[in-house]
């Protein structure tokens, strides 16, 4: 049995479902079928300017079709590829060219000054290329040639940037095993159907957007190629107009849409799935968005980009278990471990450790910072310390508490911001919230976004109390039109921390 390959899904998707619409952006329409034939073109145009199977490609480019296109062209030819942010900065952009070294570097052609310096070829998307560079349309349109197959298995597939502890940016390498599994695993419990259209609203810099592709290749959907700057005031009429029936997000693009609708509703009789990662959904935002979207349903998931996905809570768990973020995928195993390396017993809090084929191979070209995350058990299989901390219940159900950098202490307590947060979010005025604590004033600050008049501080803190110990309330509340956001949708901490700094 041959090892797997990211390639057998496009084209087991072309084979099974060819005339379907895989993606859709404005009046472009692309087929299963016709992506399948774009692709081999593509992948052609790369082997013709030299790139070759382990040679390492960047995408820089807002979400537009040519995106998953270009992707599934480097997995064909088994190039190691990685989508960056389109609002990247030319010194991140520079650093990552260094650890990469690439053979072929993608761009749009409002980032031109991303070329200075560069020695690889570079595609330009909208824009005339200069002498030793190539348009995307003359890779697209190119001569089909002969392909071989690379990779697969173990092989490295891409590359997702982080931010490393030191602050220089870090790749996660992940596998078509990795891939392969996770997705399959994820789908099991998500079950994408091949009537459903998804809105890609989050940036495919953002592993969580990208992996939509994948999952729409394994289930045959239709696929919405849209931007985060959507999620705004049109974002109901968005959905309606386009009859989308799944919207994956974070919580502050779940804040958004039940604020629009709650306000401006718009009818959205298709919406059937609605799934959240990359940062604890509030439990009232839950209910608030089971009250709106009543055929609807929710699936809390909690993961990160190492191992991709660590749990899912099935909509039916959510009444028994509030407050959990769901038991560990199929085929993977996951527990809270002290500070000494022993497993802890139900309920107590400590770091989940995850173990499984989901886990990554760990950092591109740096074998230090892979030491310190990563481990080979026993049995061979590999072992993840996320830095994040929470507690297994009896029942195998996960509870999160908080990422280790954003772990909180106070007045001598230990706390996790997501409690204090959520707290905050259940009163109905809220529609997101970030806490942090101001070390030079020693005090705990929340910061809030809300919709309508702003609440009355006292009657906030009354609320506050009922959810919360004394030593958890905060000693500031801070109102801002909306809270800052990462490139990824989630609240940026950093820049709430930032403000904190301009204030004094």
């Amino acid at each position: 049995m041959s090892a797997f390959h990211l390639q057998d899904l496009l084209v087991q998707a072309a084979a099974q479902f060819p005339e379907r619409t895989f993606l859709f952006q404005n009046e472009i329409v692309i087929t299963y079928a016709q992506a399948a034939r774009k692709v081999d073109h593509l992948a052609s145009g790369m082997l013709a300017r030299g790139v070759r199977a382990g040679d390492r490609i960047l995408i820089v480019m807002e979400n537009r079709v040519e995106l998953p296109l270009l992707t599934l062209a480097a997995i064909r030819i088994g190039a190691v590829f990685s989508v960056l942010t389109a609002q990247i900065t030319a010194e991140s952009f520079q650093r990552i060219v260094g650890q990469c070294e690439p053979a072929l570097v993608v761009l749009e052609a409002r980032r031109p000054e991303l070329r200075e310096g560069l020695q690889a070829a570079v595609v330009w998307l909208d824009g005339e290329p200069a002498a030793r560079d190539h348009s995307y349309e003359a890779f697209e349109q190119g001569e089909r040639t002969e392909i071989p197959l690379s990779g697969g298995g173990d092989a490295l597939a891409f590359l997702v940037f982080t931010s490393g502890s030191t602050g220089m940016p870090r790749g996660v390498m992940l596998s078509h095993a990795n891939v392969g599994f996770v997705t399959k695993a994820i789908m099991q419990r998500l079950n994408y159907q091949e009537t459903d259209r998804l809105a890609l609203l989050l940036p495919m810099s953002f592993d969580y957007g990208f992996y939509q592709i994948f999952y729409a290749l394994m289930s045959g959907c239709a696929v919405f190629i849209g931007r985060p700057e959507m999620v705004g005031p049109e974002l109901p009429r968005i959905l309606a107009r386009h009859e989308i029936t799944i919207v994956p997000g974070v919580p502050t693009l779940f804040a958004g849409l039940i604020k629009m609708q709650s306000y401006r509703p718009a009818m959205l009789p298709h919406l059937r799935l609605l799934t959240n990662t990359g940062d604890h959904l509030p439990l009232p935002h839950i209910r608030q968005l089971q009250q709106l979207f009543a055929a609807a349903r929710i699936f809390p998931m909690y993961g990160l980009t190492e191992c991709k996905r660590v749990s899912i809570l099935l909509p039916e768990e959510i009444d028994a278990h509030e407050n959990s973020v769901g038991c560990a995928l199929d085929g993977t195993e996951v527990w809270a471990e002290s500070p000494e390396g022993q497993r802890l017993p139900p309920g107590e809090v400590g770091e989940f450790m995850v173990s499984g084929p989901n886990v990554s191979l760990g950092y591109w070209r740096a074998p230090e910072e892979t030491s310190k995350r990563y481990r080979t058990l026993a049995n061979g299989s590999r072992l993840l310390a996320t830095g994040d901390y929470g507690a297994v219940d009896a029942e195998g159900f996960l509870h999160f508490h908080a990422r280790s950098d954003f772990m909180i202490k106070h007045r001598g307590h230990r706390m996790s911001p997501v409690e204090i947060e959520e707290a905050a979010c259940r009163s109905p005025r809220i529609t997101a919230a970030g806490c942090i604590k101001d070390e030079t004033q020693n005090t705990l600050c929340l910061f809030l976004a809300c919709h309508g008049d702003q609440p009355d501080d006292a009657a906030l803190f009354t609320e506050l109390a009922q959810h919360l110990e004394r030593a958890k309330l905060p000693d500031r509340l801070i109102y801002l039109a909306e809270l800052p956001r990462t490139a990824n949708q989630k609240v940026d901490r950093k820049a709430l921390r930032a403000l904190l700094t301009q204030e004094a």
